[in-house]
């Protein structure tokens, strides 16, 4: 039989690496990411304390040894919650907290109180079986409550707390029927499904935090740092699926090309500060203008690119017009550099048109720089129109 010191020192060797391993992940951009994982290292530490609280019984502690399990062990499923509900970024309310605090130290009270009152055993496993299934079922609902796709590392943890819950009702109660309370077969079992439990868990917790920097790292390469919209590799890797659906349906796909006037000279008598921030006063006001299925990116430099799925020609030339406007209306520091734009609209027919129709589109919106700025053109292929936005 395997000596207390010994699975003692197991048990804690594993702890304590997981701790040390979750502490050298990547630090989180967002703070309530950081906060989860704080409750995690502190999840595993606190089981941790739940084992060694266990094994007081066998050193003829066992009222204090089943009031600090119980307190330990609850304590831990609590802070696994709490920390799966910080990474979401939805924490508890005080009430919440105090709630939780209360739970735990009446479920051990009570715990010492079926010792005191000399109450069966069946009592006390019965009474932790449904104490210790609520922060297990409130975490696994939560995680089938905001699923992430693909998301494996969510998907054990869900396991690894459903495999926690079976233990529970099944596989321990029946063992320790079959055994004195107080035997050390018992310490055994406490010591192989802590490791078991404690090594699903992190995992869960490790592979989540991948994927979130995955996610992280693919959203940043997608993204345009001055702006906030979409860059052009993003809108490379959609088109095709935005196309797939408009044939589909039978629907119709514009797209707007729309630069900065006289941008070159805001900057040199600005500054780079004030054109940043020019750009980023017009990538808010064309998105707000925009639905939720429209696309729009910053398509380099001083010019923006949007894609309007089950968009007909004249409803495209209509919503360029409300951008030139809104652009236009923007407050500015000097009226002599006001910020306006040239826009270009042109449909698209199908994907394989679509790099012909955004080059139509440039075309139409150098024509209306050249017919004058501060106003929307057409492609080519239709009579052209000067619509100015006055």
């Amino acid at each position: 039989m395997l000596s207390f010191g010994f699975n003692t020192a197991v048990l804690f060797i594993i702890t304590t690496a997981f701790y040390f391993m979750i502490f050298i992940l990547p630090r989180q951009a967002k703070a309530n990411q950081q906060v989860a994982l704080y409750c995690f290292q502190y999840s595993f530490v606190t089981t941790f304390l739940a084992f060694l609280a266990f094994t007081l019984r066998f050193q003829q502690w066992f009222e204090l040894s089943v009031f600090l399990t119980s307190l330990f062990l609850l304590g831990a499923l609590y802070l696994f919650y709490i920390g799966v509900r910080s990474r979401f970024a939805l924490h508890l309310s005080r009430r919440g907290y105090w709630l939780i605090v209360a739970h735990i130290l009446l479920f051990s009270i009570l715990q010492w109180l079926t010792l005191y009152f000399s109450l069966s055993a069946l009592v006390r496993d019965v009474i932790a079986f449904f104490n210790l299934s609520l922060p297990l079922w409130l975490t696994i609902f939560f995680l089938h409550q905001h699923p992430q796709r693909s998301n494996y590392g969510d998907r054990l943890v869900k396991i690894a707390l459903a495999v926690i819950w079976l233990v529970l009702t099944l596989l321990l109660p029946s063992y320790i029927a079959l055994t004195a309370p107080d035997s050390k077969e018992l310490i055994n079992i406490a010591t192989l499904l802590a490791m078991v439990l404690e090594c699903l868990l992190f995992c869960g917790v490790a592979i989540s935090y991948i994927y979130d920097l995955v996610e992280k790292l693919k959203n940043d390469a997608y993204t345009d740092k001055l702006t906030g919209l979409r860059n052009r590799r993003f809108f490379n890797r959609i088109t095709s699926g935005v196309f797939s659906s408009a044939q589909r349906y039978g629907l119709s796909t514009c797209v707007i090309l729309a630069d900065i006037d006289d941008f070159k000279k805001l900057n040199d008598t600005q500054g780079h500060i004030k054109g940043d921030g020019a750009i980023r006063s017009v990538a808010d006001t064309l998105k707000g203008l925009l639905r939720e299925e429209d696309i729009l990116i910053r398509f380099g430099g001083e010019e923006f690119l949007a894609l309007l799925p089950n968009t007909d020609f004249s409803t495209a030339e209509k919503v360029a017009e409300r951008m030139c406007a809104a652009v236009e209306a923007l407050p500015a520091e000097n009226p002599a550099l006001k910020v306006t734009l040239s826009l270009g609209v042109s449909q698209v027919e199908n994907l394989q048109d679509l790099e012909a129709a955004i080059h139509r589109a440039d075309a139409a919106m150098y024509q209306a720089k050249q017919q004058g700025k501060n106003q929307v053109a057409r492609d080519k292929d239709v009579p052209p129109l000067a619509a100015t936005c006055d």
